[in-house]
């Protein structure tokens, strides 16, 4: 949860250089609730300073601790803002203007990610959508510099990763233990569980980008290509309202030609 809240901040700060807000599920002291980042406040700090000395007084956390969580969150929001920014010089004019407004959107930054991630959580089915510009092979190429720089990427081997992917699949299943069918959208749930889950899901999907990139799988297009092969296995007009498994259907439609005649 510290980690979280201070990730969250710095997010705001080193991806957005705006306004700072509290941390998902809480409320930010009211000195530090709306500084101009990297401007300056009493005695000669820093907003961010201000933010990170909040945070730890607010959290019970040393604030060296809290400090060092804070700079990580702010590199790592800067150089994913600049990545982005060179993508747009790559993309064609349409995607560029889409990938713009996008950044311009997030002046709220991670700040909002649990009022966000509740929001959506509670959204129609039909309405909801995932952040449109962030791509598979963007969260591909981070998580290659997220392993080197920490010379992680000795240990990423695929047997590794799957396994490694295994136990994150069993920590997101333990989020719905003991608790029956959960409707959609998970009504009832707190920010808390919400978080929890949200958390493990990323965990799952970072894990098979990485997996998939070592056993070098384009995953973007072989799940398209799947997705072709199922609507061949499983042809509308024959399954709709079924759950019945492919080799099923095909008795099915070898005895309608057979009625016909």
């Amino acid at each position: 949860e510290v980690a979280q809240a201070c990730w969250t901040r710095a997010h705001s700060a080193g991806g957005h250089r705006r306004s700072l807000g509290g941390p998902a599920g809480g409320a930010m002291p009211e000195s530090v609730e709306s500084p101009a980042a990297g401007g300056t406040g009493a005695a000669g700090t820093t907003s961010e300073e201000q933010v990170v000395a909040a945070l730890a007084k607010q959290l019970g956390v040393d604030e060296a601790v809290v400090g060092r969580i804070f700079a990580a969150g702010v590199d790592h929001a800067e150089r994913s803002a600049k990545r982005r920014r060179l993508s747009l010089l790559e993309a064609p004019p349409a995607a560029a203007a889409a990938a713009a407004d996008s950044l311009a959107a997030c002046a709220g930054g991670a700040a909002g990610a649990g009022a966000a991630t509740s929001a959506a959580a509670a959204a129609d089915a039909q309405n909801f959508r995932f952040s449109p510009t962030v791509t598979l092979e963007e969260l591909r190429a981070e998580l290659a510099d997220f392993a080197l720089e920490r010379e992680w990427d000795q240990f990423h081997a695929p047997r590794n990763l799957a396994l490694a992917l295994v136990g994150e699949v069993g920590e997101m299943c333990e989020c719905f233990q003991w608790k029956g069918e959960v409707p959609e959208g998970l009504p009832g749930w707190t920010d808390k569980e919400r978080t929890h889950l949200s958390q493990e899901l990323a965990d799952v999907l970072l894990y098979l980008l990485r997996l998939s990139h070592k056993c070098r799988v384009d995953l973007p297009q072989v799940a398209l290509n799947k997705l072709a092969l199922n609507a061949a296995k499983y042809p509308a007009e024959l399954v709709r309202g079924s759950s019945k498994k492919y080799n099923e259907y095909k008795e099915i439609a070898r005895q309608v030609p057979a009625a016909a005649t």
